[in-house]
């Protein structure tokens, strides 16, 4: 191939349009608080610009020891595929519950918006029971 083919195919290559980097909040987050002290709210100062491709997420986390949350927040981005947001019990009491949500996004800058522990948590019902709201796509 000619030199001067392979710098017309360079050149058209590099004015083709990319694939735009995205604008992500960026978080992380661990702190213990009573359950009393649930749901939680956030905001979220920081913002990163992605690689090329790479996604925006939320996980929020909530492991339950007695009275007392651990609530663990990571935002910001990531390689996985786009997926809408989940809901995971990976382990219900007695004694230890432990609740995830994730969400991973391209659509938009900032899309990873979550804000709040409202998707995994409600308060306790009067009976002394706790509720959890499983609200998918909220956030």
């Amino acid at each position: 191939m000619s030199s001067a083919l392979l710098l017309a195919l360079l050149g058209v290559t590099f004015t083709l349009p990319g694939v735009q980097a995205l604008l992500c909040q960026s978080l992380t987050h661990t702190s213990v608080y009573n359950m009393s002290d649930l749901p939680r709210q956030w905001s979220v100062a920081e913002q990163k610009e992605c690689d090329r491709g790479w996604g925006c997420q939320d996980t929020l986390m909530l492991i339950e020891n007695g009275p007392q949350v651990l609530v663990v927040i990571s935002k910001g981005c990531t390689q996985e595929e786009d997926h809408e947001v989940r809901v995971t019990e990976h382990r219900t009491g007695p004694g230890l519950s432990v609740i995830s949500y994730t969400h991973v996004c391209r659509q938009k800058d900032l899309c990873n918006d979550l804000s709040n522990s409202v998707p995994v948590w409600a308060p306790p019902l009067q009976t002394g029971a706790r509720r959890r709201a499983f609200r998918r796509g909220t956030g």
